[in-house]
C-alpha cells in the first residue's frame, strides 16, 4: 500500500497518476460510505471517512477489515487535523477518526508520501 496525504488543493492525485501511470481512480464521496476496491487508487479518504461518522459507521475497523485488499493500492487523502479546532461535534470526531484511520493505514503501508505544492516527499 501506498498513502499519499497532504493539504487540500496541493496535487496529491496528479502527483499519483503522474508517478503510477494506468491506475484506474476510485472517487470517494462525502455521500456514499463505501469504497470500491477493485479501483487501484483511493481518492479522498476523508470524504467517505465523513459520510460514515454521517451513518454511524466506524471507519477504523472498517479499514481494519480491508487491510488484505489495500495492500497494493494507492491511498489518497486530505490532512485535515492542522488549523483549529472545529466546534461542531462532528467536525471534531471526523477530524479525530481520520486521524486514527491514517495512522492505522500508515502502519501497514509500504510508502508514505507527503505532497505540498504538487511535490512529493518519502515519510516512510
Amino acid at each position: 500500500m501506498i498513502l499519499i496525504i497532504g493539504g487540500a488543493y496541493q496535487g496529491k492525485l496528479d502527483y499519483a497518476i503522474n508517478n503510477f501511470p494506468g491506475r484506474s481512480v476510485f472517487q470517494c464521496s462525502e455521500e456514499k460510505p463505501e469504497m470500491d476496491t477493485k479501483k487501484d487508487i483511493i481518492n479522498s479518504l476523508h470524504l467517505m471517512g465523513l459520510a460514515q461518522i454521517r451513518e454511524g459507521i466506524n471507519t477504523i475497523d472498517f479499514l481494519r477489515g480491508l487491510l488484505p485488499q489495500l495492500k497494493d493500492k494507492i491511498i489518497i487523502c486530505d490532512d485535515i487535523f492542522s488549523g483549529i479546532v472545529p466546534v461542531e461535534y462532528e467536525m471534531r470526531l471526523w477530524r479525530e477518526t481520520m486521524g486514527g484511520a491514517l495512522t492505522l493505514l500508515s502502519k501497514n503501508a509500504n510508502k508514505v508520501i507527503r505532497v505540498f505544492c504538487g511535490i512529493g516527499s518519502m515519510i516512510k
